[in-house]
């Protein structure tokens, strides 16, 4: 049987299992031995996960989009062939798992379609996509539908309610499509889960939305912390939540866990300021630039989905003078330096009081918050090394 297949009747494709519950004590595999985790030999860091961005687009204007997304076209948007032919070259370098993400992949079904089935049926691995939820239809979640091709969907929410959320998205009205979106992936049977994104002033009242979504089918939420990216970084110090803050919605989670029996899970990154979360497997430590890279519509690379609109995380474009997927994976000097980061192999980071947020904690946090006068110390944002 097909590994997508396959682990649709399992999991969600995450390792995590379906139904109320923590994580699976046992890894999902894909058929290249993926486990979520690190897999070095002669040849390096095999990249086993590749998020990509389909398109530029979206019908959202998210005053936090790491991507900076836009509802016209980009001149520069890859098109299929492009994206076809980097995940090929991905495949070579270990490729087990692809985020088909955007802008928004809805506003371009065809596209979405077409590299969703390139991944399936000739790189033969798993797929997952993040949508804003608002252009979801029945026709995209029914059997055969493009939504019914992935391993997990994600559908994301920025507040509580239409106030909270539609101010983030700019958009009025933005919250009621969402949740229509959201419930009708889940009263298709689809692998969901329902994204949960705190910023300041905006922090509660998710208890009552996750009695809503439950209501609906949802059984499944990730919190997602808020990166100094993007669109997000000008204006980081003013949304992003205080610990206190940070703490009450911590606290609320929980109790949804408990008391609707819902599984509330978070990655390494927010984990750190949220610590009580259940771990979401493939995420227990941070794994950017270790086994995974983000590459947004124009060919940017980046370590990892959150630095994608770190500019000083930039590892290269894949579409420009003939660079490949491999050259920056195997020799980008920037991705040399996260790395010996995390190894404690740079001199220059001896005395930075930093160090430790930066080998143990997330980086693109601490490279979109970090103090000017660090910035001109920094190897990761000075160029020095």
């Amino acid at each position: 049987m097909r590994w997508h297949r396959k682990a649709r009747e399992n999991t969600d494709g995450r390792g995590v299992h379906r139904g109320v519950g923590r994580i699976s004590n046992k890894p999902a595999r894909c058929p290249g031995g993926c486990t979520g985790e690190t897999n070095m030999g002669r040849d390096g860091y095999s990249l086993e996960h590749v998020d990509i961005e389909v398109n530029h687009r979206c019908n959202l204007a998210c005053r936090h989009c790491s991507a900076r997304a836009a509802k016209g076209r980009a001149p520069e948007e890859m098109s299929v062939a492009q994206i076809k032919g980097i995940l090929s070259q991905a495949k070579e370098l270990g490729l087990c798992k692809v985020g088909l993400t955007g802008g928004e992949p809805l506003r371009d079904v065809a596209k979405l379609e077409e590299v969703a089935r390139f991944c399936l049926d000739v790189l033969d691995v798993p797929i997952h996509t993040h949508t804003n939820g608002t252009l979801v239809t029945e026709e995209h979640c029914k059997p055969g539908g493009v939504l019914a091709l992935f391993e997990a969907v994600s559908v994301t929410f920025l507040g509580a309610n239409a106030e909270k959320h539609d101010y983030m998205t700019r958009v009025k009205g933005s919250f009621d499509g969402t949740f229509r979106g959201a419930e009708t992936c889940a009263q298709a049977g689809l692998p969901l889960s329902c994204y949960f994104i705190p910023t300041h002033g905006l922090c509660g009242g998710f208890k009552g939305l996750a009695q809503q979504l439950k209501g609906v089918g949802v059984t499944r939420i990730r919190a997602m912390a808020l990166a100094p990216s993007g669109r997000a970084r000008p204006i980081f110090g003013e949304t992003a939540p205080t610990r206190d803050e940070l703490r009450e919605f911590e606290k609320d989670l929980l109790t949804i866990a408990d008391g609707l029996g819902m599984n509330i899970e978070a990655g390494n990154c927010t984990r750190l300021s949220m610590p009580g979360l259940a771990v979401l497997r493939g995420h227990e430590q941070c794994m950017s630039g270790v086994n995974r890279v983000h590459i947004n519509s124009k060919g940017d690379v980046f370590p990892c989905t959150a630095a994608s609109g770190v500019r000083e995380l930039r590892l290269g474009n894949v579409r420009k003078n003939g660079t490949l997927l491999n050259d920056l994976w195997r020799t980008s000097p920037q991705l040399e330096k996260i790395r010996r980061v995390r190894r404690q192999q740079l001199p220059s980071c001896a005395e930075c009081t930093l160090r430790p947020k930066c080998q143990h904690g997330c980086t693109v946090r601490n490279c979109g918050t970090m103090p000017e006068a660090m910035r001109q110390l920094c190897p990761l944002v000075s160029g020095t090394s």
